[in-house]
């Protein structure tokens, strides 16, 4: 049966643990990939007394240390890959109509939240169409306070900030419980690696899972799952991420 693990930690006793074991990593790998991977394990980490990272690698994706032990730790994301697919394609959107506002001189500096229509749906080859939708609405709305009706953004609000970003928000919406199968493939997805990072001499060797961050393509934890499958994992856990809930399923 599926275990939940505690923090017992206070929010500022998580706060002041979460930058110690992360924060020197965080230095070493600015790229968005590594610094999500970092934060995810330094989350996963403060469920624990007596880890931190000894080392950002590859294979596996982190080692770490309990003060005796080097363990290997694998970390992987688990999204509905189809929702993933259409939360990327309007982020893009988005990030490049930003980069192009900021070269924009007339503009002062304002964060502006984009509410996109929910049943919106366009094709590849809209997406110079839909970067210029994006400018226009929001230059026209932070300099003169007018919505222009399109097909893309529902709604936008504007608020003061210290240069020009644009949050592209998908709106609400129901997550899904993660299946049995979907947890199995990821760590099928995984297992065929063991072997190889047990010759570097690490024998002990973790999964991490993660789910539950924001949009459409997360999940959440199904708390009666059993995990049957067999799997060379000495322990395999999955963290809850919004949430901050983290549950072992080995």
């Amino acid at each position: 049966m599926t275990k939940v693990l505690k923090n017992n930690k206070t929010i500022s006793e998580n706060y002041a643990l979460l930058g110690k074991l992360i924060n020197e990593h965080l230095d070493l790998f600015p790229d968005k990939k590594k610094t999500l991977e970092i934060c995810h394990t330094g989350k996963f980490l403060m469920f624990f007394d007596n880890l931190t990272i000894l080392e950002v690698t590859e294979k596996p994706d982190f080692i770490l240390f309990d003060g005796n032990n080097q363990i290997g730790l694998e970390h992987q994301i688990i999204v509905e890959s189809k929702s993933k697919e259409r939360e990327g394609f309007f982020e893009n959107i988005f990030s490049l109509a930003e980069i192009e506002l900021k070269e924009d001189r007339e503009l002062p500096n304002f964060l502006a939240s984009c509410y996109i229509e929910p049943y919106a749906n366009f094709k590849l080859s809209e997406k110079e169409y839909l970067i210029e939708t994006v400018k226009k609405v929001v230059k026209e709305y932070v300099l003169n306070n007018n919505f222009i009706e399109n097909p893309l953004i529902e709604s936008l609000f504007i608020q003061p900030h210290t240069q020009k970003n644009i949050y592209a928000n998908m709106g609400a919406w129901w997550q899904k419980n993660i299946t049995l199968e979907a947890i199995e493939n990821a760590i099928k997805k995984k297992n065929a690696k063991i072997s190889t990072y047990k010759e570097i001499g690490i024998n002990t060797q973790w999964l991490l899972l993660v789910i539950g961050s924001s949009g459409d393509s997360s999940f959440e934890m199904d708390k009666n799952l059993k995990l049957e499958m067999e799997t060379e994992f000495d322990k395999v856990f999955v963290l809850e991420d919004l949430r901050n809930v983290l549950y072992q399923l080995k």
